[in-house]
């Protein structure tokens, strides 16, 4: 993998980018991703992009399901919360696995949700809070949007979410919640 791609040390997750313009993703990434899964048990990614400056940005993440709002818990990165884009939306095409995607109204209800399988395809409305949620061991898919992302700032984290901060029971219920939502 060398010859095709190089690792973005300065990333919040483990992040690769292609070294070239011009590079078909097929199986030898897919494979690339789940080694590195068995490997390190982390979420990873994989840039089709050249840099973080382009105007586009496309990337196949795997995502592992035990992610889901844990993340306040161990007071860590914010990647799974729900969060929103002013000005920009997201297209999330499903590869391997299955997730569902929750849209919120800005008080934090539920106004919409499903479930994507192998080769569904969801785009997120601008300016509206949603997350993904893995509901296999782990997911990956691809995921398209406007570049370049300013380094800080580019997400907006719902006020409501703040009740759940080092807050397990609140968690638990907001789990549920969503769990009977999407039919789990």
């Amino acid at each position: 993998m060398k010859n095709y791609l190089k690792e973005d040390k300065k990333a919040k997750s483990k992040a690769f980018f292609f070294k070239k313009e011009v590079t078909v993703f097929d199986k030898k990434f897919l494979s690339f991703l789940e080694k590195n899964f068995s490997k390190y048990k982390k979420d990873i990614r994989i840039c089709l992009h050249i840099n973080t400056t382009d105007k586009h940005h496309d990337m196949v993440l795997l995502n592992q399901k035990k992610n889901f709002y844990l993340k306040w818990l161990k007071n860590e990165k914010k990647g799974s919360l729900p969060h929103k884009h002013v000005d920009r939306g997201e297209t999330y095409h499903v590869i391997k696995g299955k997730m569902a995607v929750v849209l919120f109204n800005n008080n934090g209800t539920i106004k919409f949700s499903c479930v994507l399988n192998q080769n569904s395809i969801f785009r997120t409305p601008i300016n509206t809070f949603h997350t993904q949620i893995p509901l296999t061991n782990y997911v990956i898919f691809h995921e398209s949007r406007t570049g370049p992302l300013p380094k800080y700032g580019h997400c907006i984290f719902p006020s409501w979410m703040k009740k759940f901060k080092n807050n397990k029971k609140e968690v638990t219920k907001f789990h549920e919640q969503v769990k009977r939502r999407i039919g789990l």
